[in-house]
C-alpha cells in the first residue's frame, strides 16, 4: 500500500494540486522526484522485511500485541489510501 501512496502522491505532486506534509518526503521529492520514489519503495520493502523478522522471532504474547500494532497502521494506511482515491476522482 505505501507503493501505491508513492506513486499517487508522485502525481498529485506533479500536477501540483497536493502538497507533501511529511517534511522529510518533501525534501526528497524537491531534490529528486525518483529518488523520493525510490526510497517510498526502499522504505516498503524494509518496514514489511523488518515486520516479518520481528514477529518470528518474537514470544507469542509480544506477537498479539505487534498484530494489533500492524493492524492499526493498516487502517491508517487505509484511511491514506481513502484520501488518495479521494482527491484522484477530483481530477
Amino acid at each position: 500500500m505505501n507503493i501505491f501512496d508513492g506513486f499517487a502522491t508522485h502525481y498529485g505532486l506533479m500536477l501540483h494540486i497536493i502538497e507533501e506534509l511529511n517534511p522529510m518526503m518533501d525534501f526528497l521529492w524537491m531534490t529528486s522526484p525518483i529518488l523520493f520514489l525510490v526510497m517510498k519503495m526502499m522504505l516498503s520493502y524494509f518496514l514489511s522485511a523488518l515486520s516479518y523478522l520481528i514477529y518470528h522471532k518474537s514470544s507469542e504474547r509480544f506477537q498479539k500485541l505487534f498484530s494489533i500494532c500492524l493492524i492499526g497502521l493498516l487502517i491508517i494506511y487505509l484511511g491514506i489510501f481513502a484520501l488518495h482515491m479521494y482527491w484522484l476522482t477530483m481530477l
